[in-house]
């Protein structure tokens, strides 16, 4: 099998294939080039490439190369089946001296935060179309929605906390252990007396 036959069997099978799968698998960069020219994978973005006409990874991509920038609110909690629709547009949270791309992207609602919590929560799942990429957990979620409770439609963090804790899984420790490190546990406590 040569270099094109693998890449394209990397793309008929993962969807989305980088440069830096290629570095490790010792491909050269021309094989891409070549391809790209008989119209065989097109460039999703800067070192992603996927089939033609094919929709790749939306999630993957967008936040592919771009350290520190984390899915969240409601995009995340779609991730976990806690958001009643698709979101319209991409949640994403930045470091708050955040200068990149993203801004510029009218289809992205970035939240930024202090450094200091940036990281708090952040945990990796699988994207719709299988792709390994970073978001917050669902505590970490859940907090940032109380703590921006009045910028956002109430029955959709109605909806997200209710689902959440008729789940077994839910971890009210983790919950308010997150919600002390944000500084809003009264907010936090409040939210949950009058929801429950």
């Amino acid at each position: 099998m040569n270099y094109e036959e693998k890449v394209l069997n990397i793309l008929n099978e993962k969807k989305i294939i980088t440069t830096n799968e290629l570095t490790k698998l010792n491909i050269p960069n021309v094989v891409l080039t070549r391809l790209i020219e008989k119209k065989k994978i097109e460039r999703a973005k800067r070192g992603i490439y996927v089939l033609p006409n094919s929709f790749g990874d939306e999630y993957y991509t967008l936040l592919y190369g771009i350290n520190d920038a984390t899915y969240s609110y409601f995009t995340a909690l779609y991730f976990y089946n806690l958001c009643e629709r698709v979101p319209l547009k991409y949640d994403v949270t930045v470091k708050r001296n955040y200068g990149g791309s993203l801004i510029k992207n009218e289809n992205v609602n970035l939240h930024y935060v202090d450094e200091s919590i940036l990281d708090l929560g952040r945990t990796k799942v699988k994207s719709p179309q299988g792709q390994e990429i970073v978001c917050y957990d669902i505590e970490r979620c859940l907090c940032d929605l109380i703590k921006d409770k009045d910028n956002l439609y109430f029955e959709y963090v109605k909806y997200a906390f209710v689902k959440y804790y008729r789940e077994e899984k839910h971890d009210t420790f983790k919950l308010y252990k997150y919600a002390k490190l944000m500084k809003i546990e009264k907010q936090v406590h409040e939210f949950m007396e009058a929801l429950l």
